[in-house]
């Protein structure tokens, strides 16, 4: 590893430590202000795991490659007013998702488990009973077990507004502005969408970060029970580790320590049960479509590039809330 690597490694973790223990330290300030002031934080959170199973590659290789994947991940996010006018919610992820490739053009396994870290205060200015003001910064980790953290993070902000037309149709729409691993700044549009329809259909948008962002039709079946359609568009982007499973032409070793992204659209059915008003078990199912990898090299330069076929997929997530 060169100077400049082992450099930009060492600034970049004190970077993500410096930001977390900021993010700690002005959690519990503000926290203590809001019980005293306003009444506390209220935190909801989820855990899920999703799969998607043995999915054909279309790129050109004997052994008619394919691959899997596993993610299990969790959050939290906590919301708090900080006076009359402003609010603030902290929120943040984590993923893990496990890889499995069988051949990838010359490359054997050209990525494995990939952990990704996000986190995203947002602060709300509340200028009248109908407009409001969003903005805030973002950090994100997108990194191969083994590769270098510093060469991984990637930052930038949400900026934008919210219109409140009655009680049950509120509108914010705005940009997504987030620096990539070598690539330039991604530009993107910013919604969230909240529209209770009737007492029991409703409808959401959410897309509020590089990773992309879904719409859900929900239809509620009595107090517990509901049933959603949904879609929506997942893109990740991560730092590999020097260790690429390639062949014996070492000219395909250059892509180790490189980049690896992939985009898909997924559609799913999801059916949810509310044991409580703080606690739901929610299960989901659909298909992945027009999805494809890529794989560059240490300075973002293209190596391979592969479609793969519409493939099911499925998970479960624990919502809950304190």
């Amino acid at each position: 590893m060169n100077g400049s690597n082992e450099n930009a490694r060492r600034w970049g973790q004190r970077t993500v430590s410096g930001l977390l223990m900021l993010g700690l330290i002005l959690g519990f300030a503000l926290s203590a202000s809001a019980d005293s002031h306003q009444g506390g934080w209220k935190t909801t959170g989820w855990i899920g795991y999703e799969g998607q199973g043995e999915t054909d590659l279309d790129v050109t290789d004997t052994q008619d490659p394919e691959f899997d994947f596993w993610d299990i991940g969790g959050g939290l996010k906590s919301q708090t007013m900080l006076g009359d006018s402003v609010s603030m919610s902290v929120g943040g992820d984590y993923r893990v998702v496990s890889y499995n490739f069988d051949g990838f053009g010359d490359f054997r396994d050209p990525w494995g488990t990939i952990h990704v870290f996000r986190f995203d205060p947002i602060f709300v200015y509340k200028m009248d009973e109908k407009w409001s003001l969003i903005g805030g910064p973002s950090l994100q980790l997108s990194v191969e077990a083994g590769a270098d953290v510093g060469d991984s993070l990637t930052g930038g902000g949400v900026a934008g507004v919210r219109y409140k037309w009655s009680e049950t149709l509120s509108i914010a729409l705005g940009l997504v502005v987030t620096s990539q691993i070598e690539d330039s700044a991604r530009f993107q549009p910013f919604a969230l969408i909240t529209w209770g329809i009737s007492d029991n259909l409703s409808f959401d948008v959410k897309a509020r970060n590089s990773r992309g962002g879904e719409f859900r039709l929900s239809y509620a079946l009595g107090d517990n029970w509901k049933i959603g359609i949904g879609g929506g568009f997942r893109r990740e982007r991560f730092r590999l580790d020097n260790s690429l499973g390639g062949s014996a032409d070492q000219e395909f070793q250059r892509g180790k320590g490189g980049v690896g992204e992939e985009e898909a659209k997924v559609v799913n059915l999801s059916v949810a049960y509310a044991f409580s008003e703080t606690l739901s078990l929610e299960g989901y199912g659909g298909v992945t479509v027009d999805g494809d990898f890529r794989l560059e090299d240490e300075y973002g330069k293209k190596i391979a590039k592969s479609d793969y076929d519409n493939s099911g997929y499925g998970g479960l997530r624990i919502n809950f809330g304190f």
